[in-house]
């Protein structure tokens, strides 16, 4: 077992940690949740803005009625 330190604060950690004890940054590899983070701020784009485009289109485009007034007789 042998210390390394962390890519992101310099700490000293053992070889076998998975993450830094400090910052908490993973030392194995690269953290698979950071993937499922960009998936789901994709997906939520994707969602999102059509949803935003559509209501501003459905706002801007909806006109006042006015109630008519029935002819005098």
């Amino acid at each position: 077992m042998a210390l390394v330190s962390c890519k992101e604060c310099g700490t000293l950690n053992s070889s076998e940690a998975e993450n830094c004890l400090s910052c908490e940054y993973p030392i194995k590899g690269r953290s698979k949740t950071n993937l499922v983070k960009w998936f789901a701020l994709l997906l939520a784009l994707m969602l999102v803005i059509p949803l935003a485009f559509y209501t501003i289109q459905t706002l801007s485009t909806q006109t006042n009625v006015q109630p008519s007034v029935p002819p005098a007789k």
